[in-house]
């Protein structure tokens, strides 16, 4: 990014092929898996990037202030749609009935912890993207949500508590509904 704002402007082509993805997932999963909104608002993001290179101190990690951004253009984007974005989503059984059962108990575990995460509300949710699949540090994770890493630290806590619970609650309820 340093060398971006120093003029080298293709540094930013390498800047959005290293964050499409993680970002992509990031708006993934709070948007409920809609790919075109999705999409949409990783160029947003990269917009606001070029429009606002100016404001990166290069104090932190890139990430984290690359993340702080999306953090608002998910905002701007649910004030926008006028509705609920983090909305359920309805994960379908798509397993594949291959001859592995390891395969296919892989699947299962990850279309059931899918699903406990899409019964999360909004805020838990986000916070344990930011956390577990980025890989954001507590701290940047309190820029982002502008909060103190205590709390961040309890949030994550509780939302993992919270995840688990409704894991093995839909475990349990496949488990009854298979006898």
């Amino acid at each position: 990014m340093t060398e971006a704002l120093a003029g080298d402007l293709d540094k930013f082509g390498i800047l959005y092929e290293r964050y499409k993805l993680p970002l992509y997932a990031y708006f993934y999963k709070l948007t409920g898996g809609r790919e075109q909104s999705s999409e949409d608002l990783v160029h947003n993001v990269f917009y606001r990037v070029l429009k606002y290179r100016n404001q990166y101190k290069g104090e932190g990690s890139f990430a984290g202030w690359l993340f702080t951004i999306a953090h608002n253009v998910g905002i701007d984007f649910h004030r926008n749609e006028k509705r609920q974005v983090y909305q359920h989503v309805e994960v379908k059984d798509t397993y594949s009935w291959t001859e592995e059962s390891h395969d296919l108990e892989k699947e299962e575990r990850s279309g059931l912890l899918l699903k406990a995460l899409s019964m999360l509300n909004a805020e838990e949710r986000e916070i344990l993207i930011l956390s577990k699949q980025d890989c954001l540090k507590y701290k940047e994770i309190a820029d982002i949500l502008k909060c103190k890493e205590n709390a961040v630290k309890i949030k994550i806590f509780r939302a993992l508590k919270k995840l688990k619970e409704i894991y093995h609650r839909l475990e349990n309820d496949k488990k009854i509904i298979s006898k």
